[in-house]
């Protein structure tokens, strides 16, 4: 009998012991991949050694808003929608070295419908950075314009950007982007150039004119914390004085449309022959000031339209209309905010266009004045927003635009995103 019980045992214990490997085993590889999908303040991260990484994020902006002109309360009106659905994907491929950004849009204000057909791909670039000073980049993506466009749409203080943004802003374009940064001693300056088609956002096909722009940055006093030099708001808290200076120079030889790269197509666009051209220069100044939960934004715009007058458009009244709605001449925007607690901000704003003296007859000089709250739940990635504006408008452009003097605008928005 224990002749009999020694072999069992030994074959129970050699099963045991198997067994209790391949758990082991199987618990080692779990745990190496738990390793490669990790959730934190960048989003969702999957990672596959040291050579292939893809973060995922979604954001939306959900927004409610009332507006009323108070020159003519009956055409009052209520704003429901999503204003603003993307998904993002990027990480780096092969390297760390070989980047990638992808991002998608799918509320209508996203997908630029003035161009003629949805525009889902607001991003698709590919990045060679051989160092942390360099970036050489080909593909669709944001210019190196003013700071308020090239903060994100995520990263703002109220649930819109400025008017003047919305009429001098360079946006996305197809093109060749190389940058260079250098670092003397505690002192930053940044500098960041692209040549681009100059048609703006999905275009398949484009003309000889292309889109040439520069910009520097200079940050006398060092870095912000979290690179917050570009989003809104001094949500860390900076402990000294951070400051950063922004010029940027562009210009779109032959743009198409009244914005250059965003706005409607001039009716002439598609004749090769008789399309009525322009060439759009437009200068950007800025700065960004923090310290303490302080935050200030000041940006000034200057666009000049080349090559056009009226008298071109003798033969073409539709592109006449078009061209006397191109924004031309100056702007500027103002903001402060402090941080009351350490999720609660007040935030103010000052805006205001002006024409060129040549289009005073056809376009209004534009001014907002504006306060906005928001309540931080997760810094930026989840918000609460409210916002009260007043616009207003001077001048006597009546037959090319809709004549209210004055406008409330009330608005409040839940941003939600990883």
């Amino acid at each position: 009998m224990e002749r009999f019980n020694l072999p069992i045992l030994l074959l129970f214990f050699s099963f045991v012991c198997s067994n209790s490997l391949a758990q082991k085993r199987n618990s080692d590889s779990l745990n190496k991949n738990k390793n490669n999908v990790e959730f934190n303040d960048k989003g969702i991260q999957f990672k596959k050694g040291d050579n292939y990484l893809l973060i995922f994020r979604f954001r939306a902006q959900l927004r409610a808003g009332y507006f009323s002109r108070m020159d003519n309360d009956d055409q009052a009106g209520i704003e429901a929608s999503v204003r603003r659905m993307r998904l993002r994907f990027e990480g780096y491929l092969y390297s760390p070295k070989l980047e990638y950004k992808l991002q998608l849009g799918f509320a209508n204000r996203d997908m630029d419908l003035e161009s003629g057909s949805p525009q889902i791909i607001r991003d698709a670039v590919f990045y060679y950075k051989p160092n942390q000073n360099w970036s050489i980049g080909m593909g669709q993506t944001k210019l190196p314009g003013n700071r308020e466009r090239v903060n994100s749409s995520g990263e703002l203080q109220m649930p819109d950007r400025s008017i003047a943004n919305g009429k001098f802003t360079v946006d996305r374009d197809y093109g060749i982007f190389v940058d260079r940064n250098f670092e003397i001693r505690d002192q930053i300056i940044k500098l960041q150039t692209a040549v681009s088609t100059g048609e703006g956002r999905g275009l398949v096909l484009s003309d000889k004119g292309l889109a040439y722009s520069g910009r520097m940055e200079y940050m006398p006093f060092g870095s912000f914390k979290n690179k917050g030099d570009y989003f809104e708001g001094d949500l860390d808290f900076e402990e000294k004085p951070k400051l950063s200076f922004g010029l940027t120079y562009t210009k779109n030889f032959g743009a198409r449309r009244t914005g250059g790269q965003l706005g409607k197509f001039m009716y002439s666009a598609y004749n090769k022959e008789e399309s009525l051209r322009a060439d759009i220069r437009t200068i950007m100044a800025d700065a960004v000031f923090k310290y303490n939960g302080w935050a200030f934004l000041g940006e000034y715009y200057d666009r000049k339209v080349d090559k056009f007058s009226v008298s071109d458009f003798s033969t073409r009244p539709n592109d006449l209309i078009l061209f006397l709605k191109m924004p031309a001449g100056t702007a500027v925007n103002l903001q402060a905010s402090k941080m009351i607690t350490k999720k609660d901000e007040f935030a103010f704003r000052f805006t205001e266009i002006t024409p060129h003296k040549e289009l005073l007859s056809y376009q209004y000089k534009l001014r907002t004045k504006a306060v906005g709250y928001s309540h931080y739940f997760n810094k930026h990635k989840f918000k609460l927003q409210g916002y009260i504006g007043m616009d207003d408008r001077e001048g006597e452009s009546e037959e090319l635009d809709d004549p209210f003097k004055n406008r409330l605008n009330v608005m409040m928005q839940v941003e939600i995103g990883i």
